[in-house]
C-alpha cells in the first residue's frame, strides 16, 4: 500500500530533527558542561582556600560568569531536545584536579592559576572548533560563539592570577 504523507508534515519532521541534537553536539556537551562544572567548583574552593583577594575576586566572576553560561547552554540545549540531560559531574581527571586543590595548602594559588589558564585553553579550543563545525546545533552554536570572548578574557584573566 503506498502512502501519502502530506508535505506539511514532512516539512515539520524535517525541520524538528535538523533542529535537534546529534553526535557533534552531545560530544561537545560532554566536555564542555563537565568543563564548566570543573571551573565552578574549582573557584568555590578557591574562595575559601586562597589567600589573594585577587584570586578570591576571580572565583566570584568565574562562578557569575558560569552560572550565566550554564542557564544560557541548559535554554539552548531544552530548545533542541527537551529529553536531553546535561552532566551534573566532572571527569574523573578534573575530579583528581580538584583533589589535589584542596590539598595543595600553601601552593593553592600556584596551582589554582595553572588550572584555570589550561582549562581555560582548553575550554576556548573546544569552543572554537565547536563554533566553526558545520555540523553543530545552529541554537547552541549561537551560544556557544557568543560566549567565546569571555572564555578568552578568563584565561588572560587566569595568567595575571598570584601564585
Amino acid at each position: 500500500m503506498n502512502k501519502v504523507i502530506p508535505l506539511a508534515l514532512l516539512i515539520a519532521a524535517t525541520s524538528a530533527s535538523a533542529a535537534g541534537l546529534n553526535a557533534t553536539d552531545t560530544g561537545f556537551l560532554a566536555k564542555a558542561v563537565r568543563g564548566n562544572n570543573f571551573e565552578v567548583e574549582a573557584a568555590k574552593i578557591a574562595l575559601q582556600m586562597s589567600r589573594s583577594e585577587t584570586n578570591r575576586a576571580f572565583a566570584r566572576q568565574m562562578i557569575a560568569d558560569h552560572a550565566k553560561l550554564g542557564a544560557q547552554v541548559k535554554a539552548a540545549v531544552a530548545q533542541a531536545d527537551p529529553r536531553m540531560k546535561l552532566p551534573m559531574t566532572v571527569t574523573y581527571k578534573q575530579w583528581d584536579m580538584l583533589k589535589s586543590l584542596k590539598t595543595s595548602g600553601r601552593g593553592f594559588d600556584r596551582m589554582y592559576r595553572m588550572q584555570m589558564i589550561n582549562s581555560h585553553r582548553e575550554t576556548y579550543n573546544l569552543f572554537n572548533q565547536y563554533s566553526q563545525s558545520r555540523y553543530a546545533n545552529a541554537g547552541l552554536r549561537r551560544v556557544v560563539s557568543a560566549a567565546k570572548p569571555v572564555v578568552h578574557m578568563h584565561w588572560n584573566h587566569a595568567f595575571n592570577l598570584a601564585q
